[in-house]
């Protein structure tokens, strides 16, 4: 019981609150001053949360003198429950749009909140112009699949380091032939992404991907390019080496190299952001 207390403590009820309204879902109507004496808390007390539980929506009260209060079934309290979020993270949006926050800031940020890496992923993602390079294990990259599928198809060049065969229309994909070795070495998910050469997030999280071992944000300008720069040279290396027993592959290598992206070849915005400066 006390698990599901926690977890409706979670989406703001706070203890007594709590206990009152699994009370009520599991037993007949009742008043607050039944209600007190079966769990044990003075009347007035349950009073009050009733009082704030009616106002969340979550227990409605009999229209006469003895005010027994029922319980709203939880699909129909969590159905309100998730349109209220809904329409104040809205507001907050709206709000929060008018504030003047653009300036300029190529500091270095630890992110210490998984959910929070995988958001940043996606909003970065979201606002790619040009191209993104990737480099991340399986569980990581699978948890990131829709944001990158939604890139590719606003035209963004996607090239992604992957450890285990995996299929994105679009995107250029090297599976590392080392990647057997490198995740059981590792034993810890990855979530590398650089955009446009201009913003870059650097992620170790666990195998369960609930605790961050190191994450790192910035939209250092050179930081950023040297990473994109890296992290396709060692696509490439991987490429390459993916080709190293074929007959042709002197000509494989050539066709590689050909293709391979530099600064004086490509148009990325941060490469040239840097060179203006």
């Amino acid at each position: 019981m006390l698990q599901n207390i926690d977890i409706l403590i979670n989406i703001g009820f706070n203890k007594l609150e709590a206990e009152v309204y699994v009370h009520l879902l599991t037993h007949p109507p009742s008043t607050a001053y039944k209600i007190g004496k079966l769990i044990n808390k003075p009347t007035a007390n349950v009073y009050k949360a009733i009082d704030a539980l009616a106002n969340k929506g979550a227990v409605i009260i009999e229209n006469n003198k003895n005010k027994s209060c029922k319980a709203v079934h939880p699909d129909e309290f969590l159905k309100l429950y998730e349109r209220n979020i809904s329409e104040k993270t809205k507001v907050a949006k709206e709000f929060l749009k008018t504030l003047n926050n653009e300036f300029i800031d190529e500091k270095s940020y630890s992110i210490e909140s998984v959910p929070l890496v995988f958001e940043r992923f996606r909003t970065m993602m979201s606002k790619c112009k040009t191209i993104a390079v990737i480099d991340a294990f399986p569980k990581a990259l699978n948890s990131v699949i829709d944001s990158i599928k939604a890139a590719v198809n606003r035209g963004v060049d996607v090239y992604i380091e992957a450890y285990a065969p995996i299929e994105i229309k679009g995107a250029d994909i090297t599976c590392a032939n080392i990647s057997e070795q490198a995740l059981e070495h590792w034993k810890s998910q990855q979530l590398n992404l650089i955009i446009d050469g201009e913003e870059h997030l650097i992620a170790l999280m666990n195998d369960n991907l609930d605790t961050v071992i190191q994450a790192t944000w910035s939209n250092n300008l050179y930081m950023s390019c040297i990473l994109h720069a890296g992290r396709l040279h060692e696509q490439t290396t991987m490429k390459i080496l993916s080709k190293i027993d074929k007959p042709n592959f002197e000509t494989e290598v050539k066709s590689i190299l050909d293709q391979q992206k530099y600064f004086y070849n490509t148009n990325i915005p941060g490469f040239n952001k840097l060179f203006k400066r």
